[in-house]
């Protein structure tokens, strides 16, 4: 959730009191954030959802069973630093760092609850944005860095980043996204979405008494109103071949042009994917 204060606001009517939590989590051990039932359950480690540890926890905390909405549906093994999420309690009105300290003491160190705050009843996690940024993380350097593989991932040859750089420009402005949403998302639905900033940065990965190991990070970096499924792994697999030389700089420019979805590139793993802001200039004032 954002860094900033929200004005205090809200109060308590009919419907009971509103609540935003701003959350972190390690995805590649649950099956994304949506509570899930059925074959399609399973992640990595089981069924566990994001969404549903969080309703377990608040259930058992204040004896209700509040339904978590959050601003968007990560996949499985996608994580997340800056996810926001709502719920609405009751019973009673609680201390807002009850309830933080509560929720983190009972979902544990796969998930912990930044901070939480009272909103407005008018306050909704998902149709309150007005944008997010997205980040995925490739590795550099001679060998993995085997304890940040879970969070990244490593690519031998060396990224030429003017070249992604370039060809990451085309997706800026609004744009027809279809042909980078996964197979399987839901029909009917408006595939329109609008890039406000995209860039690739190369930033060091340093290490204790390290000056420089020859260890960085290439970080795509989208900013976006709205983003489709699997559809930012879509494209950082397409930038990946243009970044290795095998696919032509104008290559994004073609995909969005035709609209082939054949012509995307592989859809990169999850775990190098992260959630890192959310923002809502209407309530928490940026």
């Amino acid at each position: 959730m954002v860094d900033s204060v929200l004005s205090s606001n809200s109060q308590f009517v009919s419907t009971g009191w509103k609540y935003a939590m701003g959350v972190s989590y390690r995805g590649t051990e649950f099956c994304g954030w949506q509570r899930q039932s059925g074959s399609g359950a399973e992640g990595p480690y089981g069924g566990d959802s994001i969404q549903g540890k969080l309703e377990a926890a608040l259930a058992k905390m204040t004896q209700e069973s509040p339904s978590v909405v959050g601003s968007g549906r990560t996949d499985s093994g996608v994580h997340a630093v800056g996810q926001c999420a709502h719920f609405v309690l009751k019973g009673r009105e609680w201390d807002p760092s009850i309830l933080k300290n509560g929720l983190n003491s009972l979902v544990g160190p796969r998930i912990q609850i930044r901070d939480v705050r009272k909103v407005p009843l008018d306050f909704h996690a998902q149709r309150s944005a007005v944008k997010k940024q997205y980040s995925y993380y490739f590795q550099q350097g001679p060998c993995a860095v085997a304890h940040l593989e879970p969070y990244s991932w490593w690519i031998r040859k060396t990224l030429n980043v003017a070249a992604m750089n370039e060809a990451l420009a085309d997706l800026k402005g609004r744009h027809d996204f279809r042909p980078f949403q996964a197979s399987g998302a839901p029909e009917g639905r408006s595939t329109v979405r609008e890039i406000l900033e995209a860039d690739v940065r190369v930033e060091p990965i340093s290490f204790p008494g390290e000056v420089d190991a020859g260890f960085h990070w290439v970080r795509v970096r989208l900013v976006g109103t709205g983003f489709l499924k699997q559809m930012v792994r879509g494209i950082a697999g397409t930038l990946l071949q243009i970044g290795e030389g095998r696919r032509a700089v104008s290559g994004i420019r073609d995909i969005l042009e035709t609209g082939a979805r054949a012509e995307v590139g592989p859809t990169a793993p999850a775990r190098a994917l992260w959630l890192e802001k959310v923002w809502y200039p209407d309530y928490f004032g940026v």
